[in-house]
């Protein structure tokens, strides 16, 4: 695949424990690192210099702390916009609200970059018992993840975004990684 013209935003939700990690790290790889902006609060580097500079001026602007994970990541949607790449941003994004006013800015933010942004949401389906019972696993091991009430909650209120008005495609979350790829990759093309 070449190099888009148009910057790409590939939206990986789905609930905790579905594999969007695991789908959006392989369609980074498949598309080409250097060519891919991988947004993912889970990854990010909250003690990063980078990071703590994006703190303080959110703090001398007076932002509410619970955006400043957000904002740094919007910011760098920004960037990667005006530099045509493609941006894959992996997160549940459960508030319909929420997604809306985001995608909002992120298409105002292409037209002042003198662009158009394509977007295809990928939505990552896993029975809920597997997403819980990898949930648990994680969390053994020392990782991250939800309350069992917030999971329940996201589980719960989870519901597609395919009448949003952009091209979507689900994937299976348990099934071969390079199945899920393929066929996100055939609608990029």
């Amino acid at each position: 695949m070449q190099q888009p013209t148009n910057p790409i935003l590939i939206i990986v939700r789905g609930i905790p424990g579905s594999g969007k990690s695991y789908v959006a790290a392989a369609l980074c790889h498949a598309l080409g690192e250097d060519r891919v902006v991988l947004l993912d609060p889970d990854t990010t580097d909250y003690t990063s210099e980078v990071y703590q500079r994006h703190v303080s001026a959110q703090l001398a602007e007076g932002v509410d702390p619970t955006l400043h994970a957000y904002r740094y990541l919007r910011a760098q949607a920004y960037e990667a916009i005006a530099a045509h790449k493609i941006i894959i941003w992996n997160q549940p994004f459960t508030n319909r609200d929420i997604f809306q006013k985001m995608m909002g800015r992120l298409h105002a933010q292409a037209a002042e970059s003198g662009t158009r942004l394509a977007v295809l949401i990928v939505e990552v389906q896993t029975d809920p018992v597997v997403a819980k019972e990898r949930v648990v696993q994680r969390k053994a091991a020392g990782g991250h993840g939800p309350s069992d009430a917030t999971l329940q909650r996201r589980i719960d209120d989870y519901e597609t975004f395919a009448e949003e008005g952009y091209e979507t495609v689900t994937v299976r979350g348990d099934s071969d990684v390079s199945y899920s790829v393929s066929s996100i990759l055939q609608h990029i093309s």
